[in-house]
């Protein structure tokens, strides 16, 4: 039997993660982090890796897999945010 819940999460944790590469992709390309929150970006790849974590307790193999590709979505956006801010 298929767990709605279970495919509602699924895809709202997609649709974090493809808010989360476009800002990764953004940052990339452009370079510019200004307006853009350290502490923020920090607390989301906190948050993102205890859910990695979690889903993998669980053995929720899927929101694993999307929980950890936020966690290094955020983990990079975070880098770029340290490399680019003092660039000036």
């Amino acid at each position: 039997m298929v767990d709605y819940w279970q495919v509602l999460g699924s895809i709202a944790a997609l649709i974090f993660s493809v808010g989360f590469v476009d800002q990764l992709r953004v940052t990339w390309v452009t370079k510019n982090v200004d307006g853009i929150s350290l502490f923020q970006w920090c607390v989301f790849t906190i948050a993102s890796g205890i859910f990695t974590a979690f889903y993998i307790h669980l053995s929720q193999w899927l929101m694993a897999g999307v929980s950890f590709l936020s966690t290094i979505c955020c983990l990079l956006i975070v880098v770029m945010i340290l490399k680019y801010r003092n660039t000036d």
